[in-house]
């Protein structure tokens, strides 16, 4: 057998290829911010086909009647009851280049997801948590 130094740069360059694409497979899919408690810190769910997070995503009611609330906290005036099944879409801020994701927190340090209404006025606050809402994704 002859040692073909090109069949030799051919090897390294595969075994180093794998080496570099191996890893990249057992990376975990892409995460929704969520903690080991179910609350989501963080407003975002993957892009439909692309698989990576961005703002402004839809969410789903898990619960029988979810109230959303005037402010981030639970002795916050009750502005709306959304029932189970039902759609909301998260409000989004601009801040500088990029939309903010961040959830607003209460005094417990829970966070409180901004839903979307007709107006900015009209937007509510309900608990960002996987026993209430779930992201909608493809």
């Amino acid at each position: 057998m002859i040692n073909n130094p090109v069949n030799n740069i051919s090897l390294v360059f595969q075994i180093a290829l794998q080496a570099l694409i191996f890893p990249l497979l057992l990376l975990p899919a892409p995460s929704l911010a969520q903690d080991q408690n179910g609350n989501y810190y963080r407003n975002e769910s993957p892009v439909q086909g692309s698989g990576r997070p961005t703002a402004g995503s839809l969410w789903r009611v898990t619960v029988n009647a979810l109230n959303c609330r005037r402010e981030a906290n639970l002795s916050s005036p009750v502005v709306r009851v959304y029932d189970y099944g039902e759609i909301l879409e998260v409000e989004v801020y601009r801040g500088g280049s990029d939309e903010v994701l961040i959830n607003a927190i209460d005094a417990k340090n829970r966070p409180w997801m901004p839903v979307r209404g007709n107006s900015y006025k009209d937007r509510c606050f309900v608990r960002a948590n996987s026993r209430f809402i779930a992201p909608v994704t493809p």
